[in-house]
C-alpha cells in the first residue's frame, strides 16, 4: 500500500479517535485500527505485551476516573467506606482510553508496516518540510531499539536479583524508575553519534533532495482512502450539527432521527 494511503488513513482515525464519543463507536475504531496486526509480522510476544499494555490503560482509566470523577450528575455504581465508584466516570473513563488505545495502534501499525524511506518519501511528497519529515522518521525509527534495550535492560535485571513480583510496592517502583536510566542513557549517546556522522557528512536540511523510488498510488488505494475520508467528514459533520443542536443554535426537526442516532452511536 502506498504510504501516503496509510498517512491519510492514520490521520483519518485521530480525527474520528476525537469526534467519535461513544464506548461502542470507539471500540468498532479500535478493532479497526488493530485489524492491520492480522497481516502484519509482529513476534508473538510483543503481541502479547501490547494486548497486556492497552489493558491496563483501559483498566487503570476507568479506574481512576470511576473512583474520582467530579461532574454531575454521577450514579454510584460501588461504595468502599468514603469512597464511591461513578458509574459516567467509568464510561468517561473508557471513552478516553479507547481513543487512545485506536490512534495508537494504528500509529504502530504504520510504523512497523512501513520502511522508513518510503514514510520519508510520503512526507516530502505531501509537502512536509524536509526537516521536519527527516526529524520525524529518525524519531520513529528508534522507538523499536529503545523497546528492545528496554527488554534486555529488563532480563538482566531479572537475572542478577529475584523477581520483581516478590519485592515491596515502593521497592517495585524504584526498581521500575531505575529501568529508565540506561535506556534513556543509551538513547542519548544514539542521538549523540546520529548528530557527529551527519555533521561529519556536511549534512544540510535545507538542501533539496529528490527520491531515488518515486511513489505511486494504485486507483483502488486512492478509492480506499477517498471512501474512509469521506466517512470522516461526513461523522465530523453530523457531530458539528448535533453540537449546534445542543447549544440550541440550529435545530431542523425532520432531522430529527439524526439526533437520535448521533446521541446513540457517535
Amino acid at each position: 500500500m502506498d504510504p501516503r494511503v496509510r498517512l491519510g488513513l492514520l490521520a483519518c482515525v485521530g480525527v474520528l479517535a476525537v469526534v467519535l464519543d461513544r464506548p461502542q463507536s470507539l471500540g468498532l475504531l479500535v478493532l479497526l485500527s488493530a485489524a492491520p496486526f492480522a497481516v502484519i509480522h509482529v513476534p508473538g510476544g510483543w503481541r502479547s505485551r501490547g494486548l497486556i499494555a492497552a489493558l491496563t490503560l483501559v483498566w487503570g482509566t476507568v479506574l481512576s476516573q470511576g473512583f474520582f470523577y467530579a461532574d454531575e450528575p454521577r450514579t454510584a455504581l460501588v461504595r468502599i467506606g468514603p469512597l464511591s465508584f461513578w458509574r459516567e466516570g467509568a464510561l468517561h473513563g473508557l471513552v478516553q482510553s479507547l481513543r487512545f488505545v485506536s490512534v495508537t495502534l494504528a500509529g504502530v501499525a504504520v510504523a512497523v508496516s512501513t520502511p522508513v524511506d518510503r514514510l520519508l518519501a510520503a512526507m516530502l511528497s505531501l509537502k512536509i518540510p524536509f526537516g521536519i519529515a527527516f526529524l520525524s522518521v529518525t524519531a520513529l525509527r528508534f522507538v523499536p531499539e529503545g523497546a528492545r534495550e528496554a527488554l534486555v535492560v529488563r532480563r538482566a535485571r531479572a537475572r542478577r536479583g529475584r523477581p520483581i513480583a516478590h519485592r515491596a510496592p515502593l521497592a517495585w517502583i524504584r526498581e521500575e524508575l531505575a529501568l529508565v536510566r540506561p535506556v534513556v542513557a543509551r538513547a542519548l549517546r544514539r542521538a549523540r553519534t546520529l548528530a557527529e556522522a551527519l555533521d561529519a557528512r556536511g549534512f544540510d536540511a535545507m538542501a533539496p533532495r529528490a527520491v531515488r523510488r518515486s511513489l505511486r498510488m494504485r486507483t483502488g488505494e486512492g478509492l480506499l482512502l477517498a471512501f474512509v475520508a469521506l466517512l470522516t467528514g461526513a461523522a465530523v459533520g453530523l457531530r458539528a450539527l448535533y453540537v449546534l443542536y445542543g447549544a440550541e443554535v440550529l435545530y431542523l426537526p425532520r432531522l430529527r432521527w439524526l439526533y437520535g442516532f448521533v446521541r446513540t452511536w457517535l
